[in-house]
């Protein structure tokens, strides 16, 4: 039997001056620290250095892996590596799902294809509850335990989870190549405008200027060819979409809703099966309701601890259900405003509570229960219920996932 090895991953930056390693521990006992990406890489393909020694006078250094030779500010060389470690046939990787450990999860299920090794994982907040209070310094060896212990609290990763990992990879490459070609379309329209208004010939041109950027932008090299690529990159994304099973099931059936929306809560979502329950998810989504009745939203002296790129999809979401009033979720958001219309009739004075004709205050106060307050009301009380729904459903899709590829075995 091969050995169980436990890996908490963590993003590879100073943090108020913390180095912050992704940490390894392996049931024999021992452990160390991955302090960089090329630390993680070499560990993958079992290059690691664990051991070293001291370089003698006058030694001439030779070494298979140069960069892995520890040398003084000089350059000289100090220590070589005698001993590595890594992934290795038969080992057990066990790790939590979702967060920055994705890629590195990635790579050791497709490297554990090729050398006959594993990958498992457990849903973080199973882990939290295992941790009972204690702090996170001891996970990696927590995470080993459990899987010694109970190993039924753990998933395979499998096809579906590296599919959705290269999803997430793709949505933000086509959002990175959208910002450059924003950026480029920006910094060559201060370049145009400047040119104008600039002139040392005084000589200015006649007509709109909105018109004639457009065709400077239209010629301009740079900008053609990051359209290009995030229209490529966005081609790329949506196929990919279409290909989940989370699409086909339950994002496809719904009106109004697309690719990329599905595409961006997809990523931000990550691993549903990280979700203890609805009211978690909802509250990740941003689509909860606070303890006095309210729904959340960024305020002063408030934790605003939802998902901002979930948040924003839910909120593109509304929008589409607005647009289409005769689909599923368009009537449920027409009812809602029909009921909290009939639930508050009257506009009123938010301070007053007088009503908003008879405030002494107008520049001041504010008024709710207008049109548009109802309406934004109605829509997150709409997305709630999506929500909730979705929830349900994406966990039963991810049941029945599970279930066919224990029968396929």
């Amino acid at each position: 039997m091969g050995r169980i090895i436990g890996i908490v991953h963590r993003v590879k930056q100073l943090k108020a001056g913390e180095a912050r390693p992704t940490k390894v521990w392996i049931d024999s006992g021992s452990g160390y620290d991955l302090e960089t990406e090329t630390d993680e890489l070499d560990w993958l393909l079992g290059r690691f250095p664990v051991k070293f020694r001291a370089v003698a006078k006058d030694e001439e250094v030779k070494s298979a892996y140069p960069w892995q030779i520890v040398k003084d500010k000089d350059g000289t060389a100090k220590k070589i590596p005698i001993e590595w470690d890594g992934l290795k046939a038969g080992d057990t990787v066990v790790m939590c799902c979702g967060g920055s450990g994705d890629r590195l999860a990635y790579a050791i299920a497709r490297r554990g294809e090729k050398i006959g090794a594993e990958i498992l994982r457990l849903a973080p907040f199973r882990l939290k509850y295992e941790r009972a209070g204690n702090n996170k310094d001891n996970d990696r060896q927590l995470l080993v335990f459990l899987y010694a212990k109970r190993p039924e609290l753990f998933q395979q990763t499998g096809s579906r989870d590296l599919e959705l990992i290269r999803v997430r990879e793709m949505y933000f490459g086509r959002q990175e190549a959208m910002a450059a070609r924003m950026g480029c379309a920006q910094r060559l329209s201060q370049r145009f405008i400047g040119s104008i208004f600039l002139n040392e010939e005084g000589n200015y041109p006649e007509g709109i200027l909105e018109e004639q950027f457009d065709r400077v932008r239209a010629s301009d090299t740079i900008l053609s060819l990051l359209a290009k690529e995030e229209s490529r990159r966005e081609k790329e994304l949506k196929e990919a979409v279409r290909a989940m099973p989370v699409w086909q099931k339950i994002f496809e059936q719904l009106e109004g809703v697309g690719e990329m929306i599905a595409a961006r809560l997809i990523t931000a979502v990550g691993d549903i099966r990280r979700f203890e329950n609805d009211s978690k998810f909802k509250a990740y989504l941003g689509a909860h309701v606070l303890a006095d009745g309210r729904f959340p939203r960024q305020r002063n002296s408030e934790l605003a601890n939802w998902n901002n790129e979930a948040r924003q999809a839910l909120y593109l979401l509304g929008d589409q259900f607005n647009r289409r009033p005769d689909s599923v979720w368009g009537r449920r958001l027409r009812e809602y405003k029909l009921k909290l219309r009939a639930k508050h009739p009257d506009i009123l004075c938010q301070q007053c509570g007088s009503p908003w004709e008879s405030c002494p205050n107008k520049k001041t106060h504010k008024r709710i229960y207008s049109d548009g307050h109802i309406h934004r009301m109605a829509t997150w009380r709409t997305l709630t219920k999506f929500a909730e729904k979705l929830f349900h459903d994406w966990k039963r899709l991810e049941g029945e996932v599970e279930v066919s590829a224990k029968a396929a075995a």
